[in-house]
């Protein structure tokens, strides 16, 4: 096996943040899915689109289709049974300036089982420029949410609202999800395989043949992809598969959000020509591009200890690197930035560091590591939303020689 002595690159999936009391179930990023929508002003991932109500971030929100101020309805598929027990609003950074009384005043939420019917937890008001949190009933449990809203502050055209936060915990760990299938994606049939928690595929598109690579938890999917022909292109997407089937995803190239990526499950008939092999996925990814990201070692909230169901993702790293034993590498932390930078970059050599040590105890000679934290410093994807943030939570193994 020949590789350059060009930067190679492993990202492993970490955590920056101290621990956390409650976590957002509608984010993305904890298998959150919008199933349903009235309509929006914008589509995708842009401005405005019904995306931008859960993606972690006030600066951009949903804005309603025109005509359209009241009535809009919203439902999410929750990645298992949740505990609920605050709903999150924000009408902050909105157009009040050019449309007056745009912001939403007023909403209804329901909650619902995964099947069976909605029950209504009331109405919930909330004033222009602010973010407000309403606590929930007590023992408030759901895996469907719907979102209704009522009213606005007068505008007779739009509504807008920044941010939808649930906040709680899952009654049980989620189990990891099978994403093994074909699917007829707006970029092409596309094939996944799945062995654990490792994740691989490919995909055509136009005249060329792309590769996936990453790991699944509970259902949400995180992966590099590449295209080495023609024009060498690369980047990171997050997947999750629903309920009924359907892949839903977000894609990023040039650490910015580039669309989504999505399409229903299909036959062996429509699916791609190309299939993925099922060798050392890092030892492939190598030798086809120079460089491979994985999100298969992880890590407890603010640990440095690699968690048990990293240990497969580890022995295959350890596996690549004896297969060229000629390699130096440099393994580096990285983190987001919603934690202090000095707390960042403690966490980040720390984990390095803890990688170095499980690979020695797999046989790599310790000369041939040098961990090196760098905490926020080296963003891959836009820490403006939950799923970039995400993303940026990783260890890298860069050659060195």
């Amino acid at each position: 096996m020949a590789i350059s002595p060009t930067i190679a690159l492993v990202s492993i999936l970490v955590s920056a943040t101290p621990p956390a009391e409650r976590q957002d179930a509608l984010d993305f990023t904890n298998g959150a899915i919008l199933i349903e929508e009235s309509g929006s002003y914008g589509t995708g991932t842009s401005s405005w689109a019904a995306w931008r109500l859960t993606d972690g971030s006030e600066a951009e929100g949903w804005a309603s289709p025109q005509g359209k101020s009241t009535g809009s309805t919203f439902v999410w598929e929750l990645d298992s049974t949740w505990r609920l027990d605050t709903l999150g609003l924000s009408t902050r950074n909105l157009q009040e300036a050019g449309y007056p009384g745009v912001s939403a005043r007023k909403v209804e939420l329901f909650v619902a089982p995964a099947s069976g019917p909605w029950k209504s937890l009331g109405t919930f008001e909330i004033g222009k420029e602010e973010r407000k949190e309403y606590p929930l009933p007590k023992g408030t449990q759901a895996a469907r949410v719907k979102l209704v809203v009522l009213t606005n502050h007068g505008n007779a055209e739009y509504t807008e609202i920044s941010e939808v936060d649930l906040l709680g915990e899952r009654t049980a760990p989620v189990v990891n999800r099978s994403i093994t299938g074909i699917y007829l994606t707006n970029y092409g049939p596309m094939r996944f395989v799945q062995d654990g928690d490792r994740v691989l595929g490919c995909y055509d598109w136009k005249d060329a043949t792309g590769y996936v690579l990453g790991s699944v938890s509970g259902r949400v999917v995180q992966v590099t992809w590449s295209e080495p022909k023609p024009d060498n292109r690369q980047g990171l997407a997050t997947f999750s598969v629903g309920a009924d089937g359907r892949l839903w995803g977000v894609w990023y190239e040039h650490g910015a959000l580039a669309g989504t990526w999505e399409g229903p499950r299909t036959t062996e008939e429509k699916g791609p020509k190309c299939v993925p092999t099922r060798k050392n996925q890092v030892t492939e990814e190598l030798q086809r591009s120079g460089k491979a990201v994985l999100y298969g070692i992880r890590f407890a909230t603010g640990s440095d200890v690699p968690l048990p169901e990293s240990r497969s993702t580890i022995d295959e790293l350890a596996t690549a690197l004896k297969a060229v034993p000629s390699l130096a590498v440099e393994i580096s932390g990285h983190t987001d930035n919603t934690a202090a930078a000095e707390f960042n970059l403690d966490l980040s050599n720390r984990r390095a560091r803890s990688v170095v040590g499980a690979l020695v105890k797999s046989g790599i000679a310790e000369a041939r590591l040098r961990p090196k934290g760098y905490g926020l410093t080296r963003p891959v994807a836009d820490n403006g939303t939950a799923q970039g943030r995400a993303l940026n939570r990783r260890v890298e193994v860069s050659v060195v020689k």
